[in-house]
């Protein structure tokens, strides 16, 4: 629910203020300091200098909240790690969304420098994403070992098994990954396995789903065992990419924390500069 609602409100913030400045951000580049909507969509005015402001704020706060969420320990209570995250991604990728409509699409300077250091960041961060929820985690956010996952994969299959009748042999052999799946041995190969078996994903649910309608299963018994279905492929798949993934996460994890304390230092400077300039928009 959680994350539909952060789309919601990602997709009706981002349309929006492109919506309103739109006739703005089309004028050619020379014409622009001539038009009587300058005054407002410019980086120096009302709105522009305003959606780099909170854009860069929401950054902020999106960083050092998740920050402290993960380290500060009278905040473990304050909400599920897993939330946390979300709020911080909604937060670091609308904020640079903003702050690129601050800009107007104009790069010069120490500008150029700011935005693409922020591109690089929010790459990383997609990237990063995608390699840490492919990694197995206990209920506290922990990473799980190969055993956990195995017996957790035994679990699910029992739970299958007791639900529709189907002996648990049959069973495994219907939702386990294909024998045919090889173990990733490298960084690049882990990210290769990754992509393929998220294409595969949706043809192996509807291989599952004709599976229980041959065992004729009661049509209203198909959605929980389809989504037990798709945790067990998803363990399976885990327990090919859990290595690598693990090393390729602590690799990541060392460069996007430098690169994103270069970006706040380059916005401090721009900040700084801009101040130094008059440019205090409603301050």
């Amino acid at each position: 629910m959680l994350t539909f609602v952060l789309v919601v409100i990602w997709i009706g913030t981002a349309g929006s203020a492109v919506l309103f400045g739109l006739d703005y951000y089309l004028l050619p580049l020379p014409d622009r300091a001539f038009s009587s909507l300058a005054s407002l969509y410019a980086p120096t005015g009302l709105v522009g200098q305003g959606m780099g402001v909170v854009g860069s704020a929401f950054m902020i706060v999106g960083v050092s909240g998740y920050t402290a969420r993960k380290r500060l320990s009278f905040l473990q209570g304050a909400g599920s790690l897993r939330d946390w995250l979300k709020v911080h991604i909604f937060l670091c990728t609308l904020g640079p969304f903003l702050v690129l409509l601050h800009t107007t699409f104009k790069f010069g300077g120490i500008v150029s420098i700011a935005f693409w250091s922020m591109a690089v960041v929010v790459t990383s961060g997609v990237f990063g994403r995608y390699v840490y929820v492919r990694i197995p985690k206990s209920v506290n956010g922990s990473f799980l070992g190969l055993q956990a996952i195995r017996e957790r994969a035994g679990t699910l299959t029992e739970e299958i098994g007791a639900k529709t009748g189907i002996p648990a042999a049959q069973l495994a052999s219907v939702l386990a990954t294909p024998a045919s799946a090889t173990r990733a041995t490298s960084l690049v190969s882990a990210v290769g396995i990754a992509l393929r078996e998220d294409v595969r994903g949706r043809r192996h649910v509807r291989s599952v789903r004709r599976y229980l309608r041959s065992k004729n299963v009661p049509r209203e018994m198909h959605r929980p065992i389809l989504g037990l279905a798709r945790e067990q492929r998803k363990l399976h798949q885990q327990m090919l990419l859990l290595q690598p993934f693990q090393r390729l996460f602590r690799y990541w994890h060392v460069l996007h924390l430098p690169l994103a304390t270069v970006m706040f230092l380059i916005l401090g400077v721009h900040v700084t500069v801009a101040i130094l300039f008059g440019y205090t928009w409603i301050f």
